[in-house]
């Protein structure tokens, strides 16, 4: 078992343990005082949701559960309202807790709820995917998004706990899956070569190397997040091929998904780096090389104007800058704030 403690406030643990779910019960009972409002979608209460309810009703722990539909769909204003009335017509109260039960669209949404229903109450992230395990399950960013872009009504809010099971992820999709290996990689090429280099062999849902890099992905975006709790300006570090991915999700109708968005914008920032001589062609080769060995994908196959029609309404953009992330060499990165308009060029050099 891996205990990672979050200093923020407040602090929190994240527990990382391979069979935790068995025995969720145990793992809850220590935060949680009233009842749980269980928020999940219908693909991950269709895998577990029979069992989370058996262990709940064993322990005595009262529940309410609210299922959603799958998809960024469901990270809507429309679907937040539908929940809070849920939650107000069930008598959730503010000695209760709201139980995230799923990926980052659960998680985003469940912490948005949980921050403003009552004007706050508390709520524990249980991640069923990588991506939401090793990224957005940690460091309290909750949103959902408008017709304009993605992440654009939230706010800050840190869970109780975050209790992770790698098991969990063996019925994953291999497509999301994949969403969450672009974001481990992405902490390699942020901060750490070695774990870089773990992707030179391709990680797989039953990889008994998932828990440890979990691990190493969480106590890197711990130190981040610790250091700027409300994304003043280190944690922007994190946005690692997010400005283009957001983009390319957007442009898609979502039909993309955000790891592969990611993966893009990376292999982009990558190229572009190398051709500004900022990064080394050789350090360039590797970065795309480990992304497509992993399955995804490195090529944009919008044009420059779609992409930076979508980057404007960002919510990185301050006034007519934007910051971003330069990739220096493998395991270090720097923020640049340029204006939007010269970040046409970066995009042009990436499409190269």
């Amino acid at each position: 078992m891996g205990v990672i403690h979050i200093k923020t406030n407040p602090n929190y643990p994240v527990i990382i343990e391979k069979g935790m779910f068995k025995k969720l019960r145990k793992s809850l009972k220590p935060f949680i005082k009233g009842k749980v409002m269980i928020i999940t979608d219908e693909n991950v209460h269709s895998y577990y949701g029979s069992d989370l309810l058996d262990q709940m009703n064993k322990n005595g722990i009262k529940w309410e559960m609210y299922i959603i539909s799958p998809g960024e769909e469901s990270k809507s204003l429309k679907v937040y309202s539908e929940i809070v009335e849920f939650m107000a017509e069930n008598n959730i109260q503010r000695k209760d807790t709201v139980l995230a039960f799923g990926g980052g669209v659960v998680g985003d949404i469940s912490g948005f709820v949980a921050g403003t229903f009552l004007r706050g109450i508390e709520y524990i992230q249980v991640p069923t995917t990588l991506l939401a395990a090793v990224d957005s399950s940690v460091g309290g960013k909750t949103a959902v998004n408008l017709k304009k872009g993605k992440n654009l009504v939230g706010i800050f809010n840190q869970p109780k706990a975050v209790l992770c099971d790698p098991d969990l992820l063996s019925t994953m999709e291999e497509k999301y899956f994949q969403d969450g290996v672009a974001e481990s990689i992405k902490y390699g090429i942020l901060f750490d070569r070695e774990l870089f280099d773990e992707f030179q062999i391709p990680l797989d849902k039953k990889d008994e190397r998932l828990s440890n890099i979990i691990e190493k992905c969480i106590e890197h975006k711990a130190r981040v997040v610790e250091a700027d709790e409300l994304e003043k300006e280190e944690r922007q570090i994190l946005n690692l091929g997010h400005t283009i991915g957001h983009a390319i999700e957007k442009a898609s109708n979502f039909k993309i998904s955000h790891g592969h968005g990611v993966s893009i914008g990376t292999a982009m920032m990558a190229r572009a780096c190398e051709k500004l001589s900022i990064l080394d062609k050789n350090d360039m080769k590797k970065i795309i090389e480990v992304i497509q060995k992993n399955g995804l994908p490195t090529q944009c196959n919008y044009s420059v104007e779609e992409l930076l029609n979508h980057i404007e309404s960002d919510k990185k953009c301050i006034g007519e800058e934007i910051t971003i992330v330069e990739i220096k060499e493998i395991g270090k990165c720097r923020l640049n704030k340029i204006p939007i308009n010269s970040f046409k060029y970066y995009l042009e050099k990436g499409m190269e």
